[in-house]
Order: structure tokens, then C-alpha cells, then sequence
């Protein structure tokens, strides 16, 4: 055979196979094209596209009524049925499915708070996908609870008539890592006070150190261990003293309310000329040190000192010495760790302020087990006493275990979680406050337990949630 008559036999071949995988790539995709969404596809999609619409909202939301009218629009703007109480709690409503109409009622319960809505947003992703569900499913709603500055008034106003002796409730909350919770905390607020004599100053200085531009957090195990910013000017007045740097504190103040980790503080003390470079020299080192621990996860912080105006008086010496005995001294972050490593306990210093010659602190404390909580109460209690500051429990909730219904509950989602993404979920306590235990108390006979939501398994648990709605009544 010819050098010629090869090339063309070859280039024909070559052709016809083009032409062939050409044939296949199209029905393949004519195919695919044809092929409906996986679940998991579906999800995945819908938590991107509602965690960014939710990312790029959040500027916005600069007062609770702006935040519960985006959570209005996006149901009205999916078609689903919205409606709200008198106390600013949303509710989404979606009807049974056609031959679903016998399952159990499910309600699935989220907080918001404008405030601190980068704490509330993993489990507001997550509820909104499940409520654009496209599955077959039972009756259930979605209640957006409205917890303004860390307020726990609004979920205690929610109607009775939600919660049946059928209904299986879910509370959403964002955690440090996945967990399918049958416990969640109690709360304590403390209010620390005392009244301040003033003297005139006797030093020549005036420093202002001031710190800013830390996230609004709601108070939580998974912010827990974030640097509290009244906490660490106590403790920076506490290392001045050791170091023997004589001072006289003017004010000090900072925080806004015990349910949320502080955004600033700030504080102004006087010394001497004399110790001036040696103060100095020791708040370029803290500063330096809060930035290191902080500036990567807080690009907006500021922490900075400057000289001010001598004032005329300052807080007398021994309630000075009160105030950084107790700073120094007070719980605020982890208190307790179980043997698992899991976070237990937790407490926050919320506010501090010493305007019109009066101490005052806020404290919120929070745990899932009883002892624990009542431990940390007794902590305080003797932490004022010995610094002569006044104590006062201001406000009192007992920690949530679920009863037999929750149980069941809780090991029903279990398996739905698993079905969908075949992982295993822990069952894990919660240490902060949850809506569970008023929830419950309007209905003991309802199923309630607790889902720790993260941003990477925000995707899972609205899958999870989808699939259990979609499971057939139990006969």
C-alpha cells in the first residue's frame, strides 16, 4: 500500500473516532442536563447562595426591625407563608405535603439579634435552606426568635399553640463543633456594684488606653475564648501593680450587656512623670500582645494608649484596689472543661462602668450542668465579698435536659443525619443558653432537643433536617 493511501486511511480513522467521542460528550450532557439535582447538590447550592445573600446583608441590618424585615422578604420572596408576633418573632409556615398530612408537626427554632448576627448566622444559613425544601414533607415551621441584645423575653412570649403534645422541636445553635445536644445551659446574670469615694489626684499624668473594634459576639461557648477586653485592662492594672508602677484609676468602662462579649473598654489612670517611660514601655507590651493574639481573626482592632487631661479627682485607693482585685480575680471565658475536652461552663464580664461615682458590672454565666452553674454563682459571691463590692443575682434560668420524647427525638435525627451524609453525629452538651427550656416549659409533652450548627456543617444539618421531614409517619 501506498505512503498516500495510509495518510488518508489514517486521517479517516481519526476523524470517525473525533466524531464519535463528539457523539458521546454531547448525549452525555444532554444527558446530565436532563438529570435532576441530588439532594446533596441542591444544599450545597442553597447554603452558598443564602450565606453569601445573608454575608453581604449584614451591614444593613442595623436595627432588629431591619434584620426581621430580611428574613420577611426572603420568605415572601420564596412564596413561602410568613407571618410575626407582637413580640418580633418570624414565622415561616409550610404545609404538609399530599399524603404527609399525618406525620408529627415539627417546628424548627432559630434566634436573631442584630447586634451579634455573625453568631446567629451558621443556623440562620441552615434554616433557611430547609425551609426552600423541595422534598415531600410533614408540616412544620421555622420560628426566627427574636433575642435583641441577648434577650430571652421574646422566645418566653412565644405562643403556646406551636408546640403541641406531638410537636418535635429543633433549636438551632451555633457551636465550636457539631453536636446533636439532649442538654443545654442555664443562665445567671450578676449585677457587681458598689459605691465610690473620689480624692483628689496626686500624680502628674493622665493615660487613656483604650480598646475598640472588636466583633459584637453573642455570649457563647464558641466565643468563649475570645479576649475579653474589660478582663484583660483588669489584668493589665493588676501586672502595673506588681511591677510596681504606682497609679490612681479615674474611669473605667466598656460593654454593653451581659449576653454579649464586650466590643471595647477603655480606662484612664495618672501617674507619676517619673514612672511615666517605665508605663510606657509596659503597655507597648500588652499591646503588643493582644494584637498578636487577636489581629488575625479582628482586622478592625484598635488598641491604643494617649495622654489626656489630668483630672481634678480620682477613685479613692481603696476602691481602686477593689476594682483590680475583682477584675483580676472574676471568671470570664472557659470555666470548666469536661474530660472530653468539651466546653462546659462559661462566663463573660458584659460591662463595666464607673460613671456617677458608682461601680457597676454585668455578668452573665452559663452552663448545662447544675453544680457547675451553681459553682461559679458561689465563685462570685466570694470574689465580691472579698473585695467589697456588692453582689446581686439578677437573673435565673435553669439548665434544659430532655425528657424521654426528646431522647427518641434526638436518636430519630441521628439516623436521618446519617442517612444523608453517613457521618456520625456526636451527642454533646451545650454550655450557653438555648430557647429549649422555655420552649419545654409550655409544653412538656413536646419532643425538644438541640442542633450545634458550625459553618462547615451548616450544609449537613439542613440536609439532615430535609431528610427527616421527608421520612414517611411512623405508624
Amino acid at each position: 500500500m501506498s505512503k498516500k493511501k495510509k495518510l488518508i486511511i489514517i486521517c479517516c480513522a481519526a476523524v470517525l473516532l473525533l466524531a464519535a467521542l463528539a457523539t458521546a460528550a454531547y448525549f452525555y450532557f444532554i444527558h446530565d442536563e436532563e438529570r435532576p439535582p441530588t439532594l446533596e447538590e441542591t444544599v450545597n447550592n442553597r447554603v452558598s447562595a443564602y450565606d453569601t445573600d445573608l454575608t453581604d446583608s449584614l451591614a444593613a441590618m442595623d436595627s432588629q426591625a431591619a434584620a426581621s424585615r430580611y428574613l420577611i422578604d426572603w420568605a415572601e420572596n420564596k412564596g413561602i407563608d410568613v407571618s410575626t408576633d407582637s413580640y418580633g418573632n418570624v414565622i415561616y409556615t409550610l404545609p404538609a405535603s399530599e399524603g404527609m398530612e399525618d406525620k408529627n408537626p415539627v417546628v424548627i427554632v432559630c434566634g436573631y439579634d442584630y447586634a451579634s448576627m455573625a453568631s446567629y448566622k451558621n443556623s440562620i444559613v441552615c434554616a433557611l435552606t430547609v425551609a426552600k425544601n423541595d422534598m415531600p414533607h410533614g408540616e412544620y415551621r421555622i420560628i426566627f426568635v427574636s433575642e435583641e441584645l441577648g434577650s430571652k423575653l421574646n422566645a418566653e412570649q412565644l405562643s403556646a399553640k406551636y408546640f403541641s403534645d406531638e410537636t418535635e422541636v429543633f433549636c438551632l445553635s451555633d457551636v465550636q463543633s457539631s453536636r446533636l445536644s439532649a442538654s443545654t445551659g442555664g443562665f445567671h446574670r450578676y449585677v457587681l456594684s458598689k459605691e465610690l469615694r473620689l480624692q483628689e489626684t496626686s500624680y502628674d499624668v493622665a493615660y487613656k488606653v483604650s480598646i475598640s473594634g472588636l466583633p459584637a459576639l453573642r455570649f457563647s461557648a464558641a466565643n468563649a475564648q475570645t479576649d475579653n477586653p474589660i478582663k484583660f485592662l483588669g489584668e493589665l492594672l493588676a501586672d502595673l501593680k506588681s511591677s510596681s508602677i504606682l497609679f490612681e484609676l479615674a474611669s473605667f468602662s466598656g460593654g454593653r450587656d451581659a449576653d454579649m462579649t464586650p466590643q471595647d473598654a477603655q480606662l484612664t489612670i495618672v501617674v507619676n512623670a517619673d514612672s511615666a517611660t517605665k508605663l510606657e514601655r509596659r503597655l507597648d507590651s500588652a499591646i503588643e500582645n493582644f494584637y498578636d493574639d487577636n489581629i488575625a481573626d479582628m482586622p478592625e482592632l484598635s488598641c491604643t494608649y494617649e495622654v489626656v487631661d489630668t483630672p481634678a479627682q480620682v477613685i479613692n485607693t481603696e476602691d481602686t484596689e477593689s476594682i483590680v482585685s475583682l477584675l483580676y480575680t472574676a471568671i470570664s471565658g472557659v470555666d470548666y472543661k469536661d474530660d472530653n475536652g468539651d466546653i462546659a461552663s462559661i462566663a463573660n464580664i458584659g460591662s463595666i462602668t464607673t460613671d456617677n461615682h458608682a461601680l457597676s458590672i454585668e455578668v452573665a454565666a452559663a452552663s448545662y450542668d447544675d453544680e457547675l452553674l451553681a459553682d461559679m454563682a458561689t465563685a462570685y459571691q466570694t470574689i465580691s465579698a472579698l473585695t467589697d463590692v456588692n453582689y446581686s443575682l439578677e437573673e435565673e434560668q435553669a439548665p434544659f435536659h430532655a425528657g424521654e420524647a426528646g431522647e427518641a427525638l434526638g436518636e430519630a435525627f441521628h439516623q436521618a443525619y446519617s442517612d444523608y451524609q453517613s457521618i456520625d453525629l456526636d451527642s454533646i452538651g451545650i454550655a450557653e443558653w438555648t430557647p429549649a427550656a422555655l420552649i419545654s416549659s409550655k409544653n412538656a409533652e413536646a419532643a425538644v432537643i438541640t442542633l450545634g450548627v458550625t459553618r462547615r456543617t451548616m450544609d449537613n444539618f439542613a440536609g439532615g433536617l430535609i431528610t427527616y421531614l421527608s421520612h414517611p409517619a411512623a405508624e
